[in-house]
């Protein structure tokens, strides 16, 4: 038995199936968010950067939500890969992240979360984003 965000596991409470995928250059950083969401009974896909990231939207069809860094080493940085997705995957909800504040609004995303994280604002963002 389930409810409307997923089904229930052993502790009775609901965990939401949808996926989120953490792009993050940073190892400590990319682990401490993703484990911070899967505390919260999110399922959570990493990829260290963007070459990354399509390969896991190319294979996986259920990821509704992109916590992106902007400044990442590789092929694309975190705004060109926001490009990327909102024009291939339209709805996928795209979360930009920085710890620099940039000018970025030429891009496409839902929400922008600076850098340090606040763990409760990041996981009460998604789930305002998702529902």
């Amino acid at each position: 038995m389930g409810t409307a965000a997923g089904p229930v596991h052993a502790a009775g409470k609901a965990r939401d199936v949808r996926t989120i995928l953490v792009v993050e250059d940073e190892v400590l950083v990319r682990l401490m968010v993703a484990e911070q969401l899967r505390s919260a009974d999110f399922h959570v896909v990493e990829a260290a950067n963007a070459d990354e990231a399509l390969a896991v939207l190319r294979y996986t069809t259920d990821v509704a939500l992109i916590v992106t860094d902007i400044r990442m080493p590789g092929s694309m940085d975190g705004l060109q890969l926001a490009k990327t997705v909102r024009s291939a995957f339209p709805q996928i909800r795209i979360v930009l992240t920085s710890g620099n504040l940039l000018k970025f609004s030429s891009v496409n995303h839902d929400a922008f979360v600076p850098k340090p994280y606040e763990p409760d604002k990041i996981i009460g963002l998604i789930r305002t984003l998702l529902n």
